[in-house]
């Protein structure tokens, strides 16, 4: 009979590698071993390989036959899928949280985003990724809709790892076209200014996932020419 504290401490370890995930602390293709991460988070295999099963049973990750697992490889198509299903998804979440907005959760993201210039002056890519992803999760929270932010996990399980292909140039570009729009996105939540904030959430990911689409595509077109 299995102990609560091991499910406890597997649920804990599949919680963590969930956000490493969705942060993109892991790149497309990359190898995602027991070994390594029962060092990192300094515990024994048993609970990294039963979440490891878990994602890999989630279609998550592919599994591998050395005690390991792949962040897989999408096509420009389940891209494209995941952008069209997202912007429905999150743009709601967006419009709902900035519904209940307050001055407190403005606030926070401006922390948020303040954190996000700094890592960038710093070409801190990791630190980069993870604010990303936690200014986004802060403001729809907010939405206080548990079902729809266990949606929106799932999906970001799928993506999160294509944040890596936004840099440089996607990242260096983007100010330049759009400003500071997560400070827009702080002046809706404050004004409660709802269909702003959910546009500025829209834009943000039709533009970066069609730009990480047309990365694969290319790759994709050049790889028979380098065979």
């Amino acid at each position: 009979m299995r102990s609560p504290t091991s499910d406890v401490l597997r649920d804990r370890v599949y919680e963590r590698l969930g956000e490493l995930i969705r942060s993109g602390q892991f790149a497309p293709g990359e190898k995602i071993t027991i070994r390594n991460l029962a060092r990192d988070f300094e515990m024994s295999p048993t609970p990294i390989r039963e979440a490891l099963y878990r994602l890999i049973s989630e279609g998550v990750l592919h599994g591998e036959a050395n005690r390991s697992a792949l962040i897989p490889l999408l096509t420009r198509e389940q891209i494209c899928e995941l952008r069209d299903i997202r912007l429905h998804i999150e743009c709601f979440a967006a419009e709902r949280a900035a519904q209940r907005g307050t001055p407190e959760l403005a606030d926070r993201l401006r922390a948020i985003s303040a954190k996000l210039k700094k890592a960038r002056a710093e070409r801190d890519r990791r630190a980069d990724l993870v604010l990303v992803y936690r200014f986004q999760f802060e403001l729809y929270g907010e939405c206080r809709l548990p079902t729809l932010l266990r949606i929106i996990n799932s999906l970001w399980l799928k993506s999160g790892p294509y944040l890596n292909l936004l840099f440089p140039h996607y990242i260096s570009s983007i100010s330049t076209a759009r400003g500071d729009w997560r400070e827009r996105i702080a002046v809706g939540v404050e004004n409660r200014e709802a269909a702003m904030v959910a546009d500025e959430v829209r834009q943000d990911i039709d533009q970066s996932l069609t730009y990480i689409a047309d990365i694969i595509e290319a790759a994709t077109m050049l790889r028979p020419m380098r065979g």
